[in-house]
């Protein structure tokens, strides 16, 4: 009997310690369980913040895109204001009737057919480098402008 009672108070004991130890990881796993909760919150505002971020740059970049589109038209615009009024020169000198004049003309239609088709293709090489092409447009249309005035 004190063999069993012996037993007993070990058992006893030993559960006691055993439901000690699990309201232990009961706690810890609750904690653990809290801390997850609370980091799947974090991150999920950070996606929301994310997509918050990615809808204004959206809207930056379609803008952008909208001045870009803008200025090319203004670009076009001009530039085909220029070609007539170079055209208009160039007929001007024609009209003068000697050979010279029509040499010059001819000379000055064929640099500006050259000019208007390198014009034609401004989609494709404008792109990214819109900047470097509109000086390149520009200092080609200058020099043949300034050529069309020194005819006369």
């Amino acid at each position: 009997m004190k063999r069993s009672m012996f037993l007993s108070t070990i058992l006893a004991g030993s559960l006691a310690l055993g439901m000690g130890c699990r309201k232990d990881d009961t706690e810890k796993a609750a904690d653990e369980y809290g801390k997850a909760q609370e980091q799947v919150r974090e991150e999920r505002q950070d996606v929301v913040d994310e997509q918050k971020d990615v809808v204004e740059q959206r809207k930056d970049v379609d803008e952008a895109k909208r001045d870009v589109a803008e200025a090319k038209r203004e670009f076009e615009t001009a530039m085909n204001e220029r070609m007539a009024r170079i055209d208009s020169r160039i007929d001007e000198l024609e009209r003068r009737g000697d050979a010279k004049s029509k040499e010059m003309a001819a000379d000055l239609r064929a640099r500006r057919d050259a000019a208007k088709a390198e014009m034609s293709t401004w989609d494709e090489r404008a792109g990214a480098n819109w900047d470097e092409f509109k000086a390149d447009a520009s200092r080609t249309w200058d020099q043949l402008e300034k050529d069309v005035d020194e005819a006369f």
